[in-house]
């Protein structure tokens, strides 16, 4: 099985169509989805942030600048985007604006970064007085930072709440409190144990959380997951992954499990395959043809439409 070295993406698409599909993805609304578009010059996207997103835009906005960071991993915007941190958080939209932003930062920053970006988290945002109603938001914006972050903070913001809230109002947060909270302060941790571990070590268990089968596996987890797989991938594991890909792969092709698991595995592990350049055999090509019109995967190029 040869293998050659990985890009991000396959660029093919002109830097003027790129345009439209930034602008699309990026300011397109509620009906963007968030599924960056593949196949663009990396560098071009961060031009493109730079110049078209701004201090003053939507936080929906500034949430598709997270997910084009962790596709295109491009570190080169922080000090742009970390301007629009104005310590001026008046209202919900500047509020929620800032939370990506901190996202931002703790996705693709430094350690040193993240550590700004927590204490820009608990000086100036954690204590507003609407910071409540947005508490899932607030969590995964913990999680995103989760190298840096002090979820004790979060725990006496919380109690402090609870302390003084009625009725409905205690209902909710108290729910925060039993289950919210703790689901978050686990997916922190094993974060935060994976990062600890040598890349080889930590291999199964990223394998395991990507295709979707550990108890921390959710839509933000399998990303982060495969990012660490595409980055160890790209520093000289490359045959590695595609080999622990093509065992899953093979794995489930002789399997008896229910169809729709099995599908989603020959997929998913399929088009990470074909994204870090291995090949298939011919019973596995044939195979694939059958499931390669599945839903969409982080690891994957958009090369098969």
């Amino acid at each position: 099985m040869s293998a050659l070295p990985i890009p991000i993406t396959l660029v093919r698409v002109q830097n003027r169509d790129a345009n439209l599909a930034l602008e699309r993805f990026v300011h397109g609304g509620r009906y963007s989805g968030r599924r960056p578009p593949r196949g663009i010059d990396p560098e071009y996207v961060s031009y493109w942030i730079r110049e078209n997103v701004k201090p003053d835009c939507a936080p929906g906005a500034m949430m598709r600048v997270v997910d084009l960071l962790r596709f295109y991993e491009r570190k080169d915007v922080l000090d742009h985007v970390s301007r629009f941190l104005t310590r001026q958080e008046t209202d919900e939209r500047s509020f929620r604006r800032s939370l990506y932003v901190v996202q931002a930062i703790g996705e693709v920053g430094t350690a040193e970064q993240a550590a700004f970006a927590v204490r820009y988290f608990n000086e100036f945002l954690l204590p507003l007085p609407f910071a409540l109603e947005f508490f899932q938001l607030i969590l995964e914006t913990a999680e995103a930072v989760a190298i840096a972050v002090d979820v004790t903070a979060i725990g006496r913001r919380l109690q402090a709440a609870l302390a003084s809230a009625q009725d409905q109002l205690w209902r909710k947060y108290s729910d925060y409190n039993r289950n919210n909270l703790p689901a978050a302060i686990y997916t922190i941790e094993a974060k935060r144990r994976l990062l600890q571990m040598a890349p080889v070590q930590r291999l199964q268990e990223l394998m395991v959380i990507y295709m979707g089968g550990s108890d921390v596996s959710s839509a933000s987890m399998e990303i982060w997951a495969g990012r660490l797989l595409r980055e160890y991938a790209m520093q000289g594991g490359q045959q590695a992954i595609i080999g622990a890909f093509t065992q899953i792969f093979d794995s489930a092709a002789k399997s008896q499990m229910p169809k729709p698991r099995k599908d989603f595995l020959l997929h998913r592990a399929g088009n990470a395959i074909l994204y870090l350049q291995g090949k298939f055999s011919f019973p596995h090509e044939a195979i694939f043809e059958e499931v390669k019109e599945g839903p969409e995967n982080f690891l994957s190029d958009d090369l098969m439409a």
